[in-house]
C-alpha cells in the first residue's frame, strides 16, 4: 500500500474586520487554498513565518497599533507562501479637562471665542459645541469658535471621533 498525502495550496485571503478602535478585538479567519495532510493554519505578525500570532483557521486579535497579520499552511509536504491583511487600529479621544471663553463677559451684539484645553482628539475626531447640554443643540464645531449670544449662555465642548465621544467641558 502506497499513502499519497496531499500537498497545501496557499491561502488566498484573510477575512474579518479589519478596522478596530484601540482596546478592541476581531476575528480574523483564512480563506481560500487548502490544507493538505497533517497542516494547520499558522498566523504571524512581522513577516511570513515572523512572531507566532496563533495557529487554527481563525484568532482573535487585539493589537494596539496598525499590525499586518500573515497566514500560511504548513503540513506534511510543504509550507505554503502566506496571505497577509493589516488590521487599522483607530485612537480614543480623551476628554478636555476645561473649556474657556475669551472674553467671558461680553455685551450683547459682540462675540466671545470658545476654547477647549486638555485631553485630545483621537482618529477622525472633531471637536463640538453645545447649548442646553452635552450633546444638545449643536452651537459650532472646532476649537476657537466665535459665538455671539443673546443672553447668558453654557456652552459644552467634546471631542467626537471615529471610536467615542468625549464627556463634555462646560463654560
Amino acid at each position: 500500500t502506497v499513502t499519497v498525502n496531499t500537498l497545501s495550496t496557499a491561502p488566498t485571503g484573510i477575512t474579518g474586520t479589519t478596522t478596530i478602535c484601540n482596546g478592541g478585538s476581531t476575528t480574523l479567519t483564512v480563506s481560500g487554498g487548502s490544507a493538505g495532510t497533517g497542516a494547520t493554519a499558522e498566523w504571524f505578525t512581522g513577516s511570513c513565518g515572523g512572531t507566532s500570532a496563533g495557529t487554527g483557521n481563525s484568532i482573535t486579535v487585539s493589537p494596539t497599533s496598525n499590525t499586518t497579520y500573515y497566514v500560511r499552511y504548513n503540513g506534511t509536504c510543504n509550507t505554503t507562501s502566506c496571505a497577509s491583511q493589516l488590521v487599522t487600529v483607530n485612537t480614543l479621544s480623551t476628554s478636555p479637562t476645561s473649556a474657556s471663553a475669551s472674553p467671558a463677559t461680553i455685551c450683547n451684539g459682540s462675540s466671545s471665542s470658545l476654547t477647549l484645553t486638555g485631553g485630545g482628539g483621537g482618529t477622525g475626531a472633531t471637536i463640538k459645541w453645545y447649548t442646553g447640554s452635552c450633546g444638545g443643540t449643536l452651537a459650532g464645531t472646532g476649537n476657537s469658535l466665535s459665538v455671539s449670544p443673546t443672553t447668558t449662555t453654557t456652552y459644552y465642548g467634546r471631542y467626537e471621533g471615529t471610536c467615542n465621544n468625549t464627556t463634555c467641558a462646560t463654560v
